[in-house]
């Protein structure tokens, strides 16, 4: 039906993910220090968008689960601050894309790791 999905809103957590990997895939999509800068887009941005959260500032129910899904796969050798769980799950994942050391391969790998993890929880069928 032409209105079961108006905006072609990605379907479900996986899709998202990937919606989200899509949004940044080359280096000259992603963006450091910033939420967005012309079409190029941080990690949060990219989620935010795929998630169709209204703004930067009121993310919805979808974002908000899956940056805590994101932030629980940060690599245990990522900066201390974004293992912190006192902080909020998209802040860490901010802090993750910001800093210095932080490459656009390892925000792919987080992404990558995410989205194995809720494929290997996906039953499958013999």
């Amino acid at each position: 039906m032409p209105l079961d999905n108006p905006n072609d809103a990605p379907f479900g957590d996986l899709q998202i993910l990937v919606d989200t990997r899509d949004r940044i895939c080359g280096p000259e999509a992603w963006v450091q220090g910033r939420y967005t800068d012309g079409d190029r887009r941080c990690l949060v941005a990219a989620l935010s968008l795929s998630c169709g959260s209204p703004t930067f500032d009121a993310p919805n129910r979808t974002e908000l689960r899956l940056a805590r899904l994101l932030a629980k796969q940060l690599p245990p050798d990522a900066p201390w601050w974004t293992r912190f769980r006192l902080i909020t799950a998209r802040q860490r994942l901010m802090s993750f894309n910001d800093h210095r050391r932080t490459t656009h391969d390892e925000v792919l790998a987080l992404v990558d790791r995410s989205i194995w993890h809720l494929t290997d929880r996906i039953p499958r069928y013999a």
